[in-house]
């Protein structure tokens, strides 16, 4: 078994330069509500943990190829840029997300609403900006701005300029008062859902009226006191909304998953790839599959065309990389998924080049998990089709039901209760040396919950010793980290 070493991957472009960024809840229009039950189970047997690690060297991946010197080019059109499609429809609201639509906040889909939802101030602000340039420019402008934000977060910030608007119509709050939103009024909007929701949703709901405030050149004056305290407040008494941390996907559920998927079959090939890369190289879900067939967007998704590369792939030292062009923390500097092969049934290696070889026919540049759909036909592996197949095989097999995201908290914790050095795991999955080390001090009880069946109590202890000389050798204050996790409770 074989893994990267932290100082080549250092060398590496978009590997080690993360910044921490906490996982956000989705709370508006798009969010899928309702959980399934847990039923406990016992972790069988773990097939391989290696006696003694082999390393390669990232630095011995081949230079990518020469390119030729950039050449000034003109202007992209204003087109090239993304725009509210007129064309859109925008669903009949959820229960709860109804509000009353006027000429400042039409009826638009939800993705639109921090674009196009307008107040008395921004309205001024827009007609100052068109007295002082000319009308195409200012709309590349607004395009420009836009385009800041990826896909997602645009759907995830509409939670904000929404139930700040609720609220505003619910106690007659006049919409010259809206933008820009004092600390007052942000604080009692905190407070109407003190207890009502988790701290996570308020916090969300700041974040995205924040992004409506910025995009219309508004002072922000979420940072106040008044509003921070209500924001602590918030986490307090919310706790009780929070949802259930799911598990760990461990080594019996990448188990089960090979043993029910015909590796035959273009969807399951595609499946066990991404599964594989997903859980070994430590990556966020999103960084394998596609939000739908709708969204997917080169620009964010990793392609068959990618770069991938394999180091030493004649000795016990051989691995792959794949490079994919965004991450959530390094945006369009991108990163790399990097995979070690293992000389059993669970290689990551081996279930990339079977899902290329069932999916030969996939074009170039359709997704790198799409699958063969009939004659000359594709389709991209969407996360939920991922996690429903994935779902009913862990569940017809008695195993806990996971989420996405566990796929790269199990990685991590298998690679560390291998034997995996602490650097070595935080580049393999892009994580700083800090963000990695709060990463596993807030995870810590749940992967000890699930693992201490499969793992004796000395070995979990080692992974902790480890983690402590790998903070004192990279210069890290306790105080530091314990004040950090104290920030993100508040």
């Amino acid at each position: 078994m074989s893994f990267f070493l932290p100082g080549g991957i250092r060398n590496l472009p978009g590997i080690g330069r993360e910044k921490k960024q906490a996982d956000k809840e989705m709370v508006g229009e798009e969010e899928e509500q309702g959980e399934t039950g847990q039923k406990e189970t016992r972790t069988s047997h773990i097939p391989y943990i290696p006696g003694r690690l082999a390393f390669f060297n990232p630095s011995e991946l081949s230079p990518p190829p020469r390119r030729a010197p950039p050449q000034p080019l003109p202007p992209k059109p204003i087109q090239s840029l993304p725009a509210a499609d007129p064309a859109a429809r925008a669903r009949k609201p959820k229960n709860g997300n109804e509000i009353a639509n006027n000429e400042l906040r039409p009826h638009v889909p939800a993705k639109d609403r921090i674009r196009l939802w307008k107040t008395p101030f921004a309205i001024r602000a827009d007609a100052e900006l068109r007295a002082s340039l000319p009308e195409e420019l200012v709309e590349r402008t607004y395009a420009t701005l836009h385009a800041s934000y990826a896909p997602n977060s645009s759907s995830s910030y509409a939670a904000g300029p929404l139930r700040f608007n609720q609220f505003c119509d619910e106690f007659g709050i006049p919409e010259e008062d809206r933008m820009p939103a004092s600390n007052i009024l942000l604080s009692a909007f905190i407070s109407h859902h003190v207890g009502t929701v988790s701290g996570e949703a308020v916090k969300n709901w700041l974040s995205g009226l924040k992004a409506w405030h910025d995009t219309n050149g508004a002072p922000w004056n979420g940072g106040e006191r008044w509003v921070q305290l209500a924001r602590r407040t918030a986490n307090k008494l919310g706790s009780g909304f929070k949802r259930d941390q799911r598990g760990p996907v461990t080594l019996e559920h990448l188990q089960a998953l090979r043993t029910a998927l015909d590796l035959n079959k273009p969807f399951d090939a595609a499946v066990w790839a991404a599964a594989t890369s997903a859980f070994w190289g430590c990556r966020r879900l999103g960084e394998v599959t596609v939000p739908s067939a709708q969204k997917f967007d080169p620009k964010y998704h990793v392609t068959r065309n990618a770069t991938i590369q394999r180091v030493n792939p004649n000795s016990d030292e051989s691995g792959t990389s794949i490079r994919i062009p965004w991450t959530k923390s390094t945006k369009e500097r991108g990163g790399m998924i990097l995979l070690s092969d293992r000389p059993d049934e669970l290689c990551p290696h081996e279930a990339l080049e079977n899902h290329k070889r069932v999916n030969a026919s996939v074009p170039g540049d359709a997704p790198l998990f799409a699958y063969e759909a009939g004659r000359r036909s594709w389709f991209p592996l969407t996360k939920d089709a991922f996690l429903r197949r994935c779902s009913h095989i862990w569940k017809l097999a008695g195993l806990l039901a996971v989420a996405g995201h566990s796929f790269r908290i199990g990685g991590s914790t298998e690679l560390l209760l291998a034997g995996v050095p602490c650097d070595v795991v935080a580049a393999t999955g892009g994580w700083t040396s800090l963000a990695f080390l709060l990463y596993w001090r807030r995870l810590e009880h749940i992967v000890l919950m699930h693992v201490g069946k499969a793992y004796n109590k000395k070995r979990f202890e080692q992974v902790n010793e480890a983690f402590e000389r790998f903070r004192i050798a990279n210069k890290i204050v306790l105080v530091d980290v314990d004040a950090i996790l104290d920030d993100k409770n508040e």
